[in-house]
């Protein structure tokens, strides 16, 4: 039976990954190279040691570079002057909570203006940049299905990616001219995503995250992209030399301490107002009744058993 046409329109409205929101994101025009810049953020200084001497290693081993770290607030200015208010509102909408989301968009906004390397906080140089990167590159492209360590078999590979041969594109790094066509189709995806944002449909924590500004709505807008955008794919590790994470073997327990990890976040990403809070508490109470339903079927099905023995 076909879906009412109203029905159709209402869930697509909320659809991630769908209709982006073009009109909020300027044209900037395209560089010819990929500017001697390294681009990392943190939420706010004093850095945790480790962070402190993972930039001493970049600019050490980068000594043509020009190294910016950006902090909540830096952020903040460079939305608000660069992209305006509108965008800032919805920057400033994600929970706090979820830094890595808010991370997730501004690399997104500070490559397509101004270009350069953009780095994780955990992540480093193995090799000087200068070795890696041709001066012909404007737009560099890696997948872990290329990446030939263990710790990353199966990395990426989530269900809305799983039909692509390379998988889910890393944007723990991302090497880029400004005004990139890629960028800008990944900022109007992401401004969207948060835009239609509901708990009940897209999820908490690392699941909402990865889908709604992270790397699947990254690679879902550049992928259709990549037959007339110029790049250069590259094994991020074995290619460029890129460190996942500074991290030894005790990475996971020590990444958490300095990142509070989102994959165990249960509020909402974005903070639900109006129509989309309503929703959600629409959502919520339907889970709850149904969890009622279930359980008191439980307690009906074992005093059935009990009047039967």
């Amino acid at each position: 039976m076909d879906r009412d046409p109203a029905e159709a329109e209402a869930s697509d409205m909320f659809r991630l990954n769908r209709a982006p929101r073009s009109e909020l994101v300027p044209t900037f025009p395209p560089g010819s190279t990929i500017p001697k810049i390294i681009h990392q953020t943190y939420h706010a200084p004093p850095l945790p040691d480790a962070l402190q001497a993972n930039i001493a290693h970049l600019r050490a081993m980068n000594p043509g570079w020009e190294h910016r770290f950006h902090d909540y607030e830096d952020r903040r200015a460079f939305i608000d002057e660069v992209y305006g208010r509108a965008v800032l509102d919805i920057y400033d909408a994600i929970d706090a909570r979820y830094g890595a989301a808010r991370a997730d968009l501004f690399r997104y906004l500070l490559l397509y203006r101004v270009g350069g390397v953009y780095l994780d906080m955990k992540s480093s140089t193995g090799r000087p940049l200068d070795e890696v990167i041709r001066p012909t590159d404007l737009y560099l492209l890696s997948t872990w299905r290329s990446e030939l360590h263990d710790d990353y078999r199966g990395w990426g590979q989530h269900p809305e990616v799983r039909h692509l041969a390379f998988g889910e594109f890393q944007q723990w790094q991302i090497v880029a001219a400004p005004g990139h066509p890629f960028l800008k189709a990944v900022i109007e995806r992401v401004l969207r995503n948060l835009t239609v944002y509901v708990e009940g449909l897209h999820g908490v924590g690392a699941y909402a995250v990865l889908r709604v500004t992270g790397p699947v709505a990254y690679t879902l807008a550049i992928e259709p992209l990549l037959a007339d955008e110029p790049h250069r794919f590259v094994d991020s590790k074995r290619g460029l030399g890129l460190v996942y994470s500074i991290f030894d073997t005790d990475a996971s327990r020590r990444h958490e301490t300095m990142f509070p990890h989102y994959k165990n976040l249960t509020c909402p990403l974005v903070r639900q107002t109006g129509t989309r809070g309503a929703f959600n508490l629409a959502a919520r109470t339907a889970r709850t009744a149904a969890r009622g339903v279930r359980r008191a079927s439980a307690l009906m099905r074992r005093a059935a058993s009990r009047d039967t023995r």
